[in-house]
């Protein structure tokens, strides 16, 4: 899945609801400082990372993800699988969506049904295994799988569940969530608590997200209170916050992977020399010390240690710059070309466009807010683009059916493949790793999957960035694996303690 690079994933809502329910006074809104606004509020139409991580304030899918990656119930009270094809789950009794209907098997079978084949689906690679949905009763959901499918309870957690007969595009979002959306859009996203929360929080603070694409202001608005949290703050963050007194920065290991992406339309991009030497004529570690002022490591491939599918045998290459011209020169351009680079304008690329001079090719950078490049890559114009990917439920497959499979949209395959990137062995080989039985053996499979990849060079990774995170002092927080922040999590501490 594609996604910005969003360290802190802001599902902050249920969490205040519950700390600061025993305060007899009112309280002020929870601020929140994002780099960009959520794309829309229907959670089906977008595989991006800040936008479902904003909507995960209203909806709640059948899983969840825990701390470390691990399944847990959400709306599913559990599940059974009486064959290896087959999964029911048993929907909690006593849910309600916010406008009082109450939550039914009928409204999971129309949410997955309308996630896999809604025309504009983003979610539909991670729901290509799935044959069928039917209602059992009205508490009981029965999922069939074309074949064995290991991972599909990690899958189940990106698709949110909505009413039963929601329009083709949500436009005032239903769900059963602890916050109610009341505004969208320009610099603020408003929520108020919900009136029904069924797990058992109260009333609590108000939440706002405040859309800021400067980092430099996003750190002004965290020092001087007008927010309470600011996420994707960069590496220069830590080093002010080390002189006061009134926030916070965590840094953990991050599982995001930041790379340059090659499309094929662009014929330089289409001959592997070329990519071969994009990949030779960058020096990781300096990106590193340069661009992350040392809080991350080198990329070896598309997917961040941990993930399933990451393999330990592949290795970042060391730069060659006279290796790299060689091979520019062999595909045809001795003098090297010139090329337009495509991100998001918080990110730096300035580094990027340096180590690719001394290799011989010119790189014009193009910043834009998030909206508009994610808007170029989808029509086709950008053809060099500075991007991120984080594999979701902690399953490379995230990344790799979606963004590298031959697009087939009636399987839900290649959905986010808007680089033309086509390969019959890689196509199969992620078909190998959708048949394997268990987790371990999907694991190898799509191990299998990467050196492919890795081999073929459609994307170059560069970095994996550390997760920055920064919180007011009054904010008590463990971080996740998966970056999000939950109720059982975050709480605010004591007035007058620190």
């Amino acid at each position: 899945m594609r996604k910005p690079f969003v360290s802190l994933s802001l599902v902050l809502a249920a969490a205040f609801a519950a700390a600061l329910a025993a305060c007899s006074k009112p309280v002020p809104p929870l601020k929140i400082a994002i780099h960009s606004a959520p794309l829309g509020v229907d959670p089906h139409l977008h595989n991006e990372s800040l936008t479902s991580a904003v909507l995960a304030n209203v909806y709640d899918g059948l899983t969840e993800l825990d701390h470390h990656f691990g399944i847990r119930a959400a709306l599913a009270a559990g599940w059974s699988n009486p064959d290896e094809k087959t999964w029911v789950f048993r929907i909690r009794p006593a849910v309600a969506f916010h406008d009082g209907r109450p939550l039914t098997a009928g409204d999971v079978v129309f949410s997955l049904e309308r996630a896999r084949h809604h025309p504009e689906s983003g979610l539909a690679s991670y729901l290509v295994e799935v044959e069928s949905v039917r209602e059992i009763d009205p508490l009981t959901v029965e999922v069939r799988t074309r074949r064995p499918f290991a991972p599909l309870l990690a899958k189940l957690t990106p698709v949110y569940i909505v009413p039963r007969g929601a329009p083709s595009r949500i436009e005032d979002p239903v769900g059963t969530g602890p916050y109610r959306l009341v505004q969208s859009g320009g610099e603020f996203v408003r929520m108020v608590p919900a009136e029904r929360d069924w797990r058992g929080g109260h009333a609590g603070a108000p939440l706002t997200f405040v859309v800021e694409p400067r980092p430099d202001e996003r750190l002004r608005l965290l020092l001087s209170g007008e927010v309470d949290v600011a996420a994707d703050l960069d590496e220069i963050a830590v080093k002010v916050l080390e002189k006061v007194e009134c926030c916070s920065g965590l840094v953990r290991p991050g599982s995001a992977v930041e790379y340059l992406h090659l499309g094929a339309s662009d014929p330089r991009f289409d001959d592997r020399r070329v990519r071969r030497a994009l990949h030779l004529a960058l020096a990781r570690p300096a990106l590193v010390a340069r661009t992350l002022e040392g809080w991350g490591e080198a990329a070896s491939q598309l997917a961040s240690p941990g993930t399933v599918g990451f393999a330990p045998t592949i290795r970042a290459p060391v730069r060659d710059v006279p290796e790299a011209r060689r091979l520019l020169a062999e595909a045809g351009h001795p003098r090297g070309f010139s090329v337009t680079l495509d991100f998001r304008e918080d990110r730096r690329a300035e580094e990027i466009q340096r180590q690719l001079a001394e290799a011989g090719i010119e790189v014009t950078l193009r910043p834009g807010a998030w909206a508009d490049v994610l808007g170029r890559v989808r029509s086709g114009e950008a053809h060099f683009y500075y991007g991120a990917f984080t594999a979701d439920t902690g399953d490379a497959g995230d990344i790799l059916d979606s963004a590298l499979h031959t697009p087939e949209p009636a399987a839900g395959l290649g959905v986010d493949n808007h680089f033309g990137y086509s390969s019959p062995d890689v196509d199969r080989l992620l078909l190998a790793a959708r048949n394997a039985p268990t987790l371990p053996d999907r694991r190898q499979a799509l191990q299998r999957v990467m050196k492919q990849v890795m081999a073929d060079l459609p994307m170059i990774p560069l970095v994996v960035p550390h997760d920055l995170y920064v919180v007011r002092r009054d904010v008590r927080w463990t971080p996740r694996l998966d970056g999000r922040v939950l109720a059982a999590d975050l709480a605010r501490a004591p007035e007058g303690r620190p």
